[in-house]
């Protein structure tokens, strides 16, 4: 009888915390490992909340005070050690990649392995070196480039020239995600949502702020609550306040189960300058509340189906905005109708079915 061959994949990402590409990896890992596959995780910074499975090589513990040349050399070294020692048939990247040099050494003389990259961002300079040459270069020994929108695959395809793209959407954990929206809110008033990092203009929640104090919401006492933390948010408390609408805008700060906030909305409403997928909305969506969102580049029209579970706006215009947010509040049968809609409309991002999209992916076979 011929032995099942076990595989051996290495998920590398930032950390396990915060993000949503991070968020993928952790979830990945759970299904890989529920398939008997086994797992390593490689993260750089040292920040785990996230739960996961598999064994951790955590490389920020490596990391000094002086964070020198002589101490990244450290921990590229420790790194190509490991993937070396654990003999992998896979691994998958899903970091942000800003470091042309230490890219090219990484994807030619560490990984050893079949390597993946995936694109969670519609900003490619991102995961792509600046330099044409070599950003149509660089990874041409990859097993593939994994995209998390259609939209980004295009612009791969487009801009870098390279033909092994494919796109697999971000998983969500549904039951999950169900269980914990469950769990009580404190809340006592109708609101609305807004949630991201408040560390850059990305998430553009000035914006949602501006289209909050055009609508009808405030007069309806019906509050906008934001989930997020980060530099700007003192900034984005003041033109609440400038708005005279200090006592409307609440700022409940970074939650660890935001899920119970998007269950008791009337919708979540995202504002971004741009997306890799927006997996906030899907997120929302197997919660059944429905959304609003921009029609920004990219992910958003991939998610939302425009008055069957939510509304998508014309991009960045802030009036439109507003009138989406009325009309999700004033009309009742369509909200009702996007309400019911919701759930289902998000069956097909559960982690069951994009974890054997990436088994298809891979040509593993677990039966």
């Amino acid at each position: 009888m011929t032995q099942k061959k076990v595989y051996k994949i290495a998920l590398i990402s930032e950390q396990l915390a915060s993000g949503g590409a991070e968020r993928c990896a952790a979830l990945l890992s759970q299904f890989f490992e529920s398939k008997n596959i086994v797992v390593h995780h490689v993260i750089v910074i040292d920040k785990v909340t996230y739960a996961f499975s598999g064994t951790l090589l955590n490389l920020g513990l490596y990391k000094n005070k002086s964070n020198g040349i002589l101490n990244k050399l450290q921990r590229l070294c420790i790194f190509k050690e490991y993937v070396q020692n654990n003999s992998l048939d896979f691994i998958i990247d899903f970091r942000v990649k800003n470091n042309p040099f230490q890219e090219f050494i990484i994807a030619k003389y560490v990984y050893k392995a079949p390597y993946i990259v995936t694109v969670h961002s519609y900003c490619t300079d991102w995961y792509f070196p600046k330099w044409s040459f070599l950003a149509k270069k660089i990874y041409t020994n990859a097993y593939g480039i994994v995209s998390v929108s259609q939209k980004i695959a295009q612009k791969i395809t487009g801009k870098y020239h390279y033909k092994n793209t494919e796109v697999i959407y971000n998983p969500i954990a549904i039951a999950e995600i169900q269980v914990l929206s469950e769990e009580p809110v404190t809340l006592k008033w109708d609101y609305v949502l807004g949630i991201g990092r408040m560390d850059d203009g990305v998430k553009q929640l000035d914006k949602l702020i501006a289209a909050y104090a055009k609508s009808v919401l405030p007069s309806k006492n019906i509050k906008l609550v934001l989930l997020g933390e980060g530099l700007l948010r003192k900034a984005l408390e003041l033109q609440a306040h400038q708005l005279d609408l200090a006592d409307k805008v609440v700022f409940l700060g970074w939650k660890e189960n935001p899920f119970k906030y998007m269950k008791q909305a009337k919708y979540t409403v995202l504002s971004s300058k741009n997306e890799g997928f927006g997996t906030v909305l899907i997120e929302s969506l197997a919660c059944k509340t429905p959304v609003i969102s921009f029609d920004c580049l990219s992910g958003p029209s991939e998610i939302i189906k425009n008055n069957y579970n939510g509304l998508l706006v014309e991009n960045q215009n802030v009036d439109k905005l507003a009138q989406a947010m009325n009309l999700m509040i004033e009309d009742t049968t369509l909200y009702q109708f996007c309400k019911q809609n919701a759930l289902e409309s998000v069956r097909r991002f559960s982690l069951e079915t994009i974890g054997n999209k990436w088994l298809e992916y891979l040509k593993i076979n677990v039966s």
